[in-house]
C-alpha cells in the first residue's frame, strides 16, 4: 500500500522544521510506502522516568573546564555498570552512585541529588591505557553489587569538586524476571548533518533500555576527531542513560582498523584474545545479543559464534554486524557471512540477525527460522534499493529499528526520520 500524499505532507512539515535545503531529503526523511504496520509501536519517553528521578547530568563550570567527553554508560547488566569519560585535567576523579528515590534525594528536588547525605557507592576512576582521545585522557569506573531492574543517578567529581552532575540510569532485569527488553538499533550513522538529526529527535519518542550501532558508526574514515563530533557530538544526550553496543563497520577499518572506535566503547571482551571486543556477546533479561565482525570473517571467529550460541541459555537471540547476509541494494550481500555464518544461524535458530553497510532499510522474508534485516539508513545518506524474492519490504529512506521482546513475542518497528512507523515484524515462540 502507497501513501506517498501522507508522506509528502510530513515531510513538508519537517522541511519547514529543517529550513532551506529540504527538498532534495523529503524522499531521504519520509518513507513513501509501507510495509507490514499492523503491530504498531507504543510511543513514550526513554528517559523521562530517568530525568525525573535523577536531572539531566549537566557539566558545571568546573566540569566544562575539565571534561572533554562527558561521561556515557557502557555494559549495563543486572549487577554493574560502567562509566567513561574523558578529560585533559590531571586530579583523582570519581563516580558517586545514589540509589533513586532513596534517602539521598531530596523530597522536595526530585532532579537533584543531596550532596550532604552519602552516596550508596563511591568509586574512584581508573586510567584506561588503551586508549589514546586527542589532548585528554579515557577514565573508566566500574560500579558493582548492583540490584536488578533499578535507577540509578550517578555524579562525576575530581578532588572534591563537582564537575557532571547527576544522571540517571536503569540496570539490566534479572534473567527470567519477564520484564521486557527494547532496544534501538541504527546503522551507517552520518557526518552530524540535518539527517542524522532529525533521525535523533525521532529516537527520543520510543521507550527503550540500550542501543546497538551497526557499523560506519563515524564517518569518513572513523578517525579519533570523526568519532568525537558525529557520534559523542549527537548521541551523547542518549549514552549518558542507555549504554552503547557498536560493531566496526568498513569505514571504521579505514583508521587502524577500527583502532579509535574500539578505544573509546569498552565492550565485553568475550571473543577471542586476538579480536578483543571486534566480536562480543551480552545478556540483558531474557536476550542474548551477540555483535559479530563482518569485517574480517574467518573461521576462528565463526567457531566461537558457534560456542557462544551453543553456550546460550536465553529463550532470545538477536544478531548484529555490519555487512549484511542478504540485500539488494549497492553493496549486495556478504558472500563470507554467508559461507560462515547463515549456517551457525540457521544451527541454532537464531530468530533475528541485523545488519548495516547498505543505506537502506530492507526486511527479508524468513530464511529457515531466522529474520534478516537491513538498517543502513541512520543518517548517512540513501542508495537505491531493489528487489529479490527475498524481499519482504525494501525502501530507501531514513530509519532506526526499535525491538521489543516480551514473554513470547519479539516485535520489530522500523521509524523514518519524521517520526512515521512504515514497517513492523511479529516474531513468536
Amino acid at each position: 500500500m502507497t501513501t506517498r500524499r501522507t508522506a509528502a505532507v510530513v515531510g513538508a512539515i519537517c522541511c519547514a522544521a529543517l529550513g532551506s535545503g529540504c527538498p532534495e531529503m523529503l524522499g531521504d526523511l519520509a518513507a513513501n510506502e509501507t510495509g507490514d504496520v499492523s503491530h504498531p509501536a507504543t510511543r513514550g519517553s526513554p528517559d523521562r522516568e530517568l530525568l525525573d528521578a535523577c536531572g539531566r547530568g549537566w557539566a558545571t563550570e568546573a566540569g566544562r573546564q575539565k571534561v572533554q567527553r562527558h561521561p556515557y554508560l557502557q555494559q549495563v547488566t543486572d549487577r554493574s555498570a560502567t562509566v567513561v569519560w574523558t578529560s585533559g585535567a590531571s586530579g583523582t576523579p570519581r563516580v558517586d552512585l545514589f540509589r533513586a528515590g532513596g534517602p539521598q534525594t531530596l523530597a522536595d528536588s526530585p532532579n537533584s541529588v543531596d550532596a550532604r547525605k552519602p552516596p550508596v557507592a563511591s568509586a574512584a576512576a581508573a586510567h584506561d591505557l588503551s586508549a589514546r582521545p586527542e589532548g585528554a585522557q579515557q577514565l573508566m569506573v566500574r560500579l558493582d553489587g548492583l540490584e536488578p531492574d533499578t535507577i540509578y543517578c550517578y555524579s562525576v567529581h575530581q578532588d572534591g569538586e563537582l564537575l557532571v552532575e547527576p544522571a540517571g540510569f536503569r540496570t539490566a532485569p534479572a534473567a527470567g524476571s519477564a520484564r521486557p527488553v527494547r532496544f534501538i538499533a541504527w546503522g551507517d550513522s552520518g557526518d552530524g548533518g540535518r539527517r542524522q538529526l532529525a533521525l535523533l529527535e525521532q529516537m527520543h519518542s520510543v521507550a527503550f533500555d540500550l542501543m546497538l550501532v551497526l557499523g560506519d558508526v563515524a564517518y569518513e574514515r572513523g578517525e579519533r576527531a570523526e568519532l568525537e563530533k558525529n557520534f559523542f557530538g549527537v548521541y551523547l544526550g542518549l549514552a549518558r542513560s542507555f549504554p552503547v553496543y557498536p560493531v566496526a563497520g568498513n569505514h571504521d577499518y579505514a583508521t587502524e582498523h577500527a583502532a579509535p572506535l574500539l578505544e573509546a566503547f569498552v565492550l565485553p571482551e568475550n571473543g577471542l584474545p586476538e579480536a578483543t571486543e571486534r566480536f562480543y556477546s551480552f545478556d540483558r533479561g531474557d536476550v542474548h545479543f551477540v555483535g559479530i565482525d563482518t569485517e574480517r570473517v574467518d573461521s576462528a571467529q565463526a567457531a566461537w559464534l558457534d560456542a557462544d550460541l551453543s553456550a546460550n541459555q536465553r529463550p532470545w537471540t538477536v544478531v548484529f554486524g555490519h555487512a549484511p547476509a542478504f540485500s539488494s541494494g549497492e553493496h549486495g550481500p556478504s558472500l563470507d557471512v554467508q559461507a560462515r555464518f547463515v549456517p551457525i544461524f540457521e544451527r541454532h535458530h537464531v530468530p533475528l540477525v541485523l545488519a548495516g553497510h547498505d543505506h537502506h532499510y530492507q526486511r527479508m522474508k524468513r530464511l529457515g527460522s531466522t529474520h534478516y534485516v537491513v538498517s543502513g539508513g541512520g543518517g548517512r545518506e540513501t542508495r537505491d534499493v531493489g528487489w529479490s524474492g527475498l524481499s519482504a519490504h525494501a525502501q530507501a529512506v531514513i530509519h532506526f529499528l526499535y525491538v521489543t521482546v516480551e514473554g513470547d513475542r519479539m516485535t520489530l518497528h522500523a521509524i523514518d526520520g519524521v517520526g512515521r512507523e512504515f514497517d513492523s515484524l511479529l516474531i513468536e515462540r
